[in-house]
C-alpha cells in the first residue's frame, strides 16, 4: 500500500511537471523575473557555467557564474531539458515528503500529517520557483534534509553535513548551524556537530578546487564574495539594492559590513530565547534570513511559509494575521506590475519597485513579529493555551 508521504511527494512532482509541460515558455519568463530569479540563483547563469565547463573554459573568470562548482558539474551531467525538469520536480517532491514525515514527530499539532506536505506542493511561490529552475530549490532541500535528519532520525552527522551543503550552496544558511545546535541534547553532540559541519564544508571546498583543476580558488570570490559584498547591485525584493544605489561610494564598504552583521545578529538571540522550543527557533531563523539576505526571492518566502502549519498551536495568539496576509498579497501582486512600469514601459521609476519591496519586507517582518509574540504568549501561559486572557504589551 502506498504511504501518504509518498502520495504527497508524487502529487508535488506531478504538479510541477504538468505546469512545465502545459506552459513550456513559462520557465524562461520566470527566469527573467526578478521575483523568482537573482544573479546568484538564476538558471541562465547556471547554464552559462555548464557551457563553460563543457568547453573547458574557466568558469569563474568572467563574472557571470555565481553558482558553486559542484552544482554546475552535477547539472552538466544531464543534456536533456526534460531530465533537468524532472530533477527539479523530484527535489521539490522530496521536500514535500520530508515535511509530511516531520509532522508526525509533533503530536500536539492536531492537523493531518499530510497537510504541510500538501500545502508545500500547491504553494504557488514554491511551485513557480521550481518551474523557473532557481537554484534556491537545492538550498531549501539541504535545509529541510538537515531538519528531517535531526527530528525524525536523530542523525546528528547527516544533519550537520546537510547544513554545510546548504551553506556551500548559498552561504547564509550556514548560520542555521546555530539553531541546529539548540536542537541537540548535550554539549558533546553540539561540539561533534560543529566539527562535522566544518569538516564537511572544507571537503566540499577542496573538492570544488580539485574539480576546477586545482589551479585557482577564484570560485570563492565569485560564489561567496559576490553574495557577501553584494557585487551585483541588481533590483530584487530585498532591502539592499536601492540602499546601495543611493549610497555614496565612500560609505558602501562600511554599510555592507553592517548589513551582513545585521543578518547574523538575530540568529543567536532567537536560539537562546527559544531554547525550550528549538524547532520553532530554527524556523524563525529561516524567516529572518529570507527577510534580510541581499538576494532574496519568492522561493525563500515560500519555503518559510511551508513551515507555518507547524505553528498551529500558536495561531490563536496571532494579533494581525489578516493584515500580514494582505500586505504579502499586495506585494506579490504589485511587484511585477511596478517593475514592468519602471523597466519596460518607462512610465515609472525605481521608487515604484522599491516601495513595493518595502511592503514585501514589512509583510515578512510582521509575520515574524507576530510569531514571536505568539511564542512568548504560550510561554506565559505555561504551554496551556488561554486565548481569553488579555495581556498588555509594554
Amino acid at each position: 500500500m502506498v504511504s501518504t508521504e509518498f502520495k504527497v511527494a508524487l502529487g508535488c512532482i506531478a504538479a510541477r511537471l504538468a505546469v512545465t509541460c502545459l506552459f513550456p515558455a513559462l520557465q524562461q519568463q520566470l527566469d527573467q523575473s526578478v521575483e523568482f530569479s537573482t544573479p546568484v540563483t538564476s538558471f541562465r547563469s547556471l547554464q552559462e557555467g555548464i557551457y563553460l565547463l563543457r568547453n573547458n573554459i574557466q568558469v569563474y573568470n568572467h563574472g557571470v557564474v555565481h553558482h558553486p562548482p559542484i552544482l554546475v558539474f552535477f547539472l552538466s551531467l544531464f543534456d536533456s531539458d526534460r531530465l533537468i525538469s524532472i530533477i527539479y520536480a523530484s527535489i521539490d517532491g522530496l521536500i514535500a515528503y520530508q515535511l509530511t514525515k516531520m509532522t508526525k514527530v509533533f503530536k500536539n499539532l492536531k492537523i493531518q500529517s499530510w497537510l504541510p506536505g500538501l500545502l508545500y506542493a500547491v504553494n504557488p511561490l514554491v511551485l513557480l520557483s521550481c518551474v523557473s529552475r532557481s537554484s534556491i530549490i537545492f538550498t531549501n532541500f539541504a535545509i529541510s534534509s538537515s531538519l528531517y535528519c535531526v527530528l525524525t532520525e536523530g542523525n546528528v552527522i547527516l544533519s550537520s553535513v546537510m547544513i554545510s551543503v546548504a551553506g556551500y550552496l548559498s552561504f547564509y544558511p550556514l548560520l542555521l548551524l546555530i539553531p541546529l545546535l539548540g536542537m541537540l541534547k548535550n554539549w558533546r553532540q553540539r561540539m561533534f556537530a560543529v566539527t562535522v559541519s566544518i569538516l564537511s564544508l572544507l571537503i566540499l571546498l577542496l573538492f570544488s578546487y580539485n574539480m576546477l583543476g586545482g589551479e585557482s580558488w577564484s570560485f570563492l570570490k565569485q560564489v561567496y564574495g559576490s553574495i557577501i559584498s553584494f557585487q551585483k547591485v541588481f533590483p530584487n525584493l530585498g532591502l539592499w539594492w536601492y540602499f546601495f544605489i543611493e549610497m555614496f561610494d565612500t560609505f558602501i564598504p562600511f554599510f555592507k559590513a553592517v548589513f551582513n552583521i545585521f543578518i547574523a545578529a538575530f540568529i543567536t538571540p532567537f536560539t537562546l530565547r527559544y531554547h525550550k522550543q528549538p524547532f520553532y527557533a530554527f524556523i524563525l531563523c529561516i524567516g529572518w534570513i529570507a527577510l534580510t539576505k541581499p538576494y532574496p526571492s519568492l522561493g525563500d518566502a515560500g519555503f518559510f511559509f511551508s513551515f507555518l502549519p507547524f505553528f498551529t498551536p500558536l495561531f490563536g495568539y496571532l494579533r494581525y494575521p489578516i493584515i500580514s496576509a494582505l500586505l504579502f498579497l499586495h506585494a506579490i501582486v504589485l511587484a511585477p506590475i511596478f517593475y514592468h512600469l519602471w523597466v519596460v514601459l518607462g512610465s515609472g521609476n525605481s521608487n515604484f519597485f522599491y516601495a513595493i519591496s518595502l511592503v514585501y519586507a514589512l509583510a515578512l517582518a510582521s509575520i515574524l513579529v507576530d510569531l514571536n509574540w505568539a511564542m512568548l504568549r504560550i510561554e506565559y501561559d505555561n504551554g496551556i493555551p488561554n486565548f481569553k486572557l488579555k495581556v498588555t504589551q509594554i
